[in-house]
């Protein structure tokens, strides 16, 4: 087989997709006062969490509604969890959740893929979940997504995550494998929480950049990925970015955790005794 051809048609069928994503020609400018951040207040991640529950209720992700409006999980109390999102002037318009694996919580994805986690795991991997994506349907287009994943790689890189894994819908496993490089991990099953099939995808970061550098070395800047996660370019949004360190996850307090999982969801009411227990050890005063 001539590689040339097989290379020059993937890159073809990539850009198509990159058209069709609306993933080229776009960028925060459009946004007033837009910004990619981690959340710091209640206030944001109150935002961030509703932002998800409206968006997997209108796309018959979840069953059965709920008093609180929120899409949450016991992940999102623990501190080096960081909620991603993009704020325009007060109003949050996408999010994305990134969840880091531990001996006592695990991953959200070991419910269904426990094996092939602990595969992973058994190989000294350090891995972490992308979990809780959603973009507002009034900004849908403005390529919102990638400027949250790339916030994402950026905070795993800093904090030496090898690998991604992530649970998907079958129509989108395609756009992850062909643009954004994942691979397979699990087969698809069913997903009891968004009503939904889901199928395991995973990236290894390492090595990330050359592969992202032969896939989009052929296209022009505007479409070039590459340039846009591993590129040191300055903007507004990255130069403001600088006041959230990277070593810090979500902002929380023990009047914040009390808030989201004993008033609105009680949520820690459904934890084993030895989780709660950390729990409660890193949040004096709950």
């Amino acid at each position: 087989m001539n590689t040339s051809i097989t290379t020059s048609t993937a890159c073809q069928r990539r850009a198509v997709r990159m058209r069709r994503a609306a993933l080229v020609g776009q960028d925060l400018a459009h946004m007033d006062q837009a910004i990619v951040k981690r959340v710091e207040t209640r206030d944001e991640l109150e935002q961030a969490l509703s932002l998800v529950y409206r968006e997997y209720l209108t796309q018959g992700y979840i069953a059965e509604t709920n008093a609180s409006k929120i899409y949450s999980s016991i992940y999102h109390i623990l501190p080096e969890t960081a909620v991603h999102i993009c704020k325009s002037q007060l109003t949050v318009s996408g999010t994305v959740t990134q969840i880091f694996d531990s001996r006592l919580f695990g991953l959200p994805m070991d419910g269904l893929y426990n094996d092939e986690l602990n595969a992973l795991r058994d190989a000294k991997r350090k891995v972490s979940e992308i979990s809780a994506l959603a973009i507002s349907r009034k900004v849908r287009w403005r390529n919102l997504f990638m400027y949250l994943f790339r916030a994402v790689y950026r905070y795993a890189r800093f904090n030496k995550v090898t690998d991604f894994c992530i649970m998907v819908n079958p129509k989108h496993v395609d756009f992850y494998k062909a643009i954004l490089l994942f691979e397979d991990l699990g087969p698809e099953r069913y997903y009891p929480r968004v009503s939904a099939p889901a199928v395991a995808l995973r990236l290894n970061l390492e090595g990330i950049e050359d592969k992202f550098r032969e896939a989009y070395s052929a296209f022009h800047f505007d479409w070039d990925l590459h340039s846009f996660f591993f590129g040191e370019t300055e903007t507004p949004t990255t130069k403001r970015n600088r006041k959230y360190p990277l070593e810090v996850g979500t902002v929380l307090d023990a009047e914040m955790v009390r808030y989201f999982f004993v008033e609105k969801t009680r949520a820690l009411e459904k934890i084993p005794p030895k989780q709660m227990n950390y729990i409660q050890s890193i949040y004096p005063g709950l």
